[in-house]
Protein backbone atom coordinates (compact mmCIF):
# COMPACT_ATOMS: atom_id res chain seq x y z
CA UNK A 1 0.00 0.00 0.00
CA UNK A 2 1.25 3.17 -0.68
CA UNK A 3 0.72 6.96 1.54
CA UNK A 4 1.11 9.96 1.27
CA UNK A 5 3.96 12.26 2.41
CA UNK A 6 4.12 15.42 4.33
CA UNK A 7 4.73 18.45 1.28
CA UNK A 8 4.81 21.99 2.14
CA UNK A 9 5.74 24.95 0.45
CA UNK A 10 6.11 28.39 1.02
CA UNK A 11 7.19 31.67 0.06
CA UNK A 12 9.42 34.22 2.73
CA UNK A 13 10.79 37.89 1.76
CA UNK A 14 13.96 37.25 2.12
CA UNK A 15 17.12 36.24 0.02
CA UNK A 16 17.61 32.70 0.01
CA UNK A 17 21.49 33.08 1.64
CA UNK A 18 19.72 35.29 4.62
CA UNK A 19 16.40 32.21 4.74
CA UNK A 20 19.18 29.00 4.14
CA UNK A 21 21.28 30.98 7.24
CA UNK A 22 18.37 30.80 9.47
CA UNK A 23 18.53 26.54 9.30
CA UNK A 24 22.43 26.81 9.11
CA UNK A 25 23.49 28.96 11.77
CA UNK A 26 22.51 27.49 15.80
CA UNK A 27 22.00 31.06 17.05
CA UNK A 28 19.99 31.81 14.13
CA UNK A 29 17.73 28.96 14.11
CA UNK A 30 17.35 28.72 17.95
CA UNK A 31 14.79 32.03 17.25
CA UNK A 32 12.14 30.59 15.58
CA UNK A 33 12.25 26.33 15.23
CA UNK A 34 9.57 24.78 16.81
CA UNK A 35 6.03 24.76 17.48
CA UNK A 36 4.29 27.90 19.30
CA UNK A 37 4.97 28.57 22.24
CA UNK A 38 8.27 26.45 22.46
CA UNK A 39 11.65 27.54 23.11
CA UNK A 40 14.67 25.81 21.98
CA UNK A 41 17.53 24.86 23.11
CA UNK A 42 20.45 23.61 21.30
CA UNK A 43 22.92 21.35 22.42
CA UNK A 44 25.04 20.29 19.47
CA UNK A 45 24.92 22.06 16.34
CA UNK A 46 27.16 19.70 14.06
CA UNK A 47 26.18 21.00 10.68
CA UNK A 48 27.84 19.01 8.29
CA UNK A 49 26.75 15.67 6.53
CA UNK A 50 26.74 12.97 9.07
CA UNK A 51 26.92 15.27 12.04
CA UNK A 52 23.71 16.29 14.55
CA UNK A 53 21.72 19.13 15.59
CA UNK A 54 20.56 17.95 18.87
CA UNK A 55 17.73 20.12 21.01
CA UNK A 56 15.48 20.31 23.56
CA UNK A 57 12.20 22.13 22.48
CA UNK A 58 10.70 23.53 25.67
CA UNK A 59 7.56 24.24 26.26
CA UNK A 60 4.83 25.38 28.70
CA UNK A 61 4.53 24.08 32.29
CA UNK A 62 7.53 22.15 31.76
CA UNK A 63 6.73 20.09 28.66
CA UNK A 64 10.27 19.43 27.13
CA UNK A 65 10.67 17.87 23.41
CA UNK A 66 14.16 16.28 22.60
CA UNK A 67 14.69 15.52 19.11
CA UNK A 68 17.75 15.46 16.56
CA UNK A 69 18.19 15.98 13.19
CA UNK A 70 21.10 13.87 11.93
CA UNK A 71 22.62 15.85 9.24
CA UNK A 72 22.83 13.47 5.03
CA UNK A 73 22.97 16.17 2.64
CA UNK A 74 23.83 19.75 2.46
CA UNK A 75 24.32 21.94 -0.55
CA UNK A 76 24.68 25.47 0.58
CA UNK A 77 21.81 27.22 0.12
CA UNK A 78 19.81 25.48 -1.46
CA UNK A 79 19.20 21.79 -0.60
CA UNK A 80 19.05 20.28 3.29
CA UNK A 81 18.24 16.61 4.09
CA UNK A 82 17.86 15.23 6.88
CA UNK A 83 16.95 12.38 9.75
CA UNK A 84 14.67 13.96 12.01
CA UNK A 85 13.86 11.97 15.00
CA UNK A 86 12.71 12.25 18.91
CA UNK A 87 15.72 11.98 21.32
CA UNK A 88 16.53 11.61 24.89
CA UNK A 89 19.20 13.82 26.68
CA UNK A 90 22.31 12.37 25.40
CA UNK A 91 21.14 11.99 22.25
CA UNK A 92 20.20 8.87 21.10
CA UNK A 93 17.06 7.84 19.27
CA UNK A 94 13.93 7.19 21.26
CA UNK A 95 10.19 6.67 20.42
CA UNK A 96 7.94 9.58 20.43
CA UNK A 97 5.35 10.46 22.85
CA UNK A 98 2.56 8.78 22.66
CA UNK A 99 0.61 11.35 23.83
CA UNK A 100 -0.20 12.84 21.04
CA UNK A 101 1.69 10.99 18.59
CA UNK A 102 0.65 7.84 18.92
CA UNK A 103 2.65 4.63 19.56
CA UNK A 104 2.63 3.33 16.09
CA UNK A 105 4.51 6.79 15.09
CA UNK A 106 7.37 6.18 12.88
CA UNK A 107 11.05 6.36 14.81
CA UNK A 108 12.85 8.20 12.00
CA UNK A 109 11.57 10.52 9.25
CA UNK A 110 12.99 11.96 6.05
CA UNK A 111 13.25 16.08 5.59
CA UNK A 112 14.14 17.40 2.65
CA UNK A 113 14.26 21.41 2.46
CA UNK A 114 14.97 22.70 -0.75
CA UNK A 115 15.16 26.57 -1.13
CA UNK A 116 14.71 28.46 -4.57
CA UNK A 117 15.55 32.48 -4.97
CA UNK A 118 12.58 33.47 -6.66
CA UNK A 119 12.78 37.42 -7.83
CA UNK A 120 12.70 39.06 -3.79
CA UNK A 121 11.26 36.15 -2.73
CA UNK A 122 12.92 32.49 -1.52
CA UNK A 123 10.71 29.39 -1.66
CA UNK A 124 11.34 26.60 0.60
CA UNK A 125 9.55 23.36 -0.63
CA UNK A 126 9.82 20.59 2.56
CA UNK A 127 9.49 17.47 1.84
CA UNK A 128 8.82 14.49 4.92
CA UNK A 129 8.56 10.90 4.86
CA UNK A 130 9.15 7.61 7.18
CA UNK A 131 12.43 6.21 7.18
CA UNK A 132 13.00 2.84 7.09
CA UNK A 133 9.41 2.43 8.83
CA UNK A 134 6.87 -0.66 8.93
CA UNK A 135 3.53 -0.38 7.47
CA UNK A 136 1.73 1.06 10.88
CA UNK A 137 4.02 3.65 11.26
CA UNK A 138 3.49 4.88 7.52
CA UNK A 139 0.06 4.95 7.67
CA UNK A 140 -0.05 6.91 11.46
CA UNK A 141 1.67 9.54 9.72
CA UNK A 142 0.17 9.88 6.42
CA UNK A 143 -3.26 10.17 8.72
CA UNK A 144 -1.68 13.00 10.30
CA UNK A 145 -0.85 14.96 6.96
CA UNK A 146 -3.18 17.86 8.40
CA UNK A 147 -2.00 18.11 11.88
CA UNK A 148 1.92 18.21 10.96
CA UNK A 149 0.88 20.79 8.51
CA UNK A 150 -0.63 23.42 10.68
CA UNK A 151 2.70 22.61 12.95
CA UNK A 152 4.86 23.47 9.95
CA UNK A 153 2.56 26.62 9.49
CA UNK A 154 3.47 27.64 12.76
CA UNK A 155 6.94 26.88 12.61
CA UNK A 156 7.08 28.56 9.08
CA UNK A 157 5.24 31.59 10.58
CA UNK A 158 7.76 31.91 13.28
CA UNK A 159 10.56 31.88 10.56
CA UNK A 160 8.77 34.68 8.33
CA UNK A 161 8.64 36.76 11.51
CA UNK A 162 12.35 36.00 12.00
CA UNK A 163 13.40 36.72 8.89
CA UNK A 164 11.30 40.17 8.91
CA UNK A 165 12.83 41.14 12.28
Amino acid sequence: MSYSDLEISRNFSAPIEKTYAAFSNPEQLSQWWGPSGFEMEIKTFEFYPGGMVHFVLRGPNGFDIWAKWVIREIEEPSRLQVINSFSNPVGETVPAPEIPFGKDWPLEMVMNLEFYQDGDLTRIDLVSFPHQAPEASQKLFSENLSNMQQGFKGTFDALEKFLKG
